[in-house]
């Protein structure tokens, strides 16, 4: 279950979907579903090929975060260790932007609101605020599986489930029978992500205590 939430932690992207689907050229829903299902499945890929290294290499030793695994003074792997810094720089912003904007929308501040002071005070206390929990949190498993059993789980399944519902809610009577169908199956779907979730949450907290 831990390693279920860690998956999901692994794909939350979907708070950026709306800018993505914007900035698309020639976009159309059939566009944007290729390179949505292109882009997952070929992080997909890199993502078996990776844990499967890792833990055919180590085992039950594995670090959860793998290059810990490895000596100092292996060379690839300090290369490596590099170019994780360099990517965290470098899509972390794109990441924290959405995750803002995300903010913004649930306490409803209003566009006029949103002055550069505003959002550079925003932005000063987020960052601030996470970067003393990574002091204080350091192991990667937990905050993994803790993240994707919470956070991940929300984005993933129970905020599309609750924009869906009022979505169709508000066709009212011209809503067709297909889709009031299709409102149960993604309930369904959603108690089933969240009671993974949970217990994910509750397997790593138990494990790691």
């Amino acid at each position: 279950l831990p390693l279920v939430c860690m998956i999901f932690e692994a794909y939350v992207m979907h708070y950026n979907s709306p800018r993505f689907y914007r900035e698309l050229s020639h976009k159309s829903i059939g566009r944007y579903t290729a390179c949505i299902g292109g882009s997952f499945g070929f992080s997909a890929m890199i993502y078996v090929a990776i844990a499967s290294a890792g833990f055919l290499t180590f085992g039950g030793n594995a670090d959860n975060y793998i290059l810990n695994s490895y000596s100092t003074r292996d060379p690839v792997a300090t290369a490596c260790r590099l170019f994780i810094g360099i990517s965290i720089l470098t899509i972390y912003p794109i990441a924290f932007i959405g995750f803002r904007d995300a903010l913004l929308d649930v306490m409803r501040v209003p566009i006029e609101q949103q002055t550069a002071r505003y959002l550079n005070i925003l932005t000063v206390v987020m960052l601030s605020l996470i970067t003393l929990t990574a002091a204080f949190v350091t192991d990667l498993g937990v905050i993994n599986a803790v993240g994707g059993g919470t956070v991940a789980v929300a984005m993933v399944a129970v905020f599309p489930f609750l924009m869906f519902q009022k979505a169709i809610q508000d066709l009212g009577h011209t809503a067709v029978r297909g889709q009031l169908l299709e409102v149960k199956i993604a309930m369904l779907l959603m108690v089933f992500v969240v009671v993974i979730g949970v217990g994910g949450v509750a397997t790593e907290l138990v494990m790691g205590v």
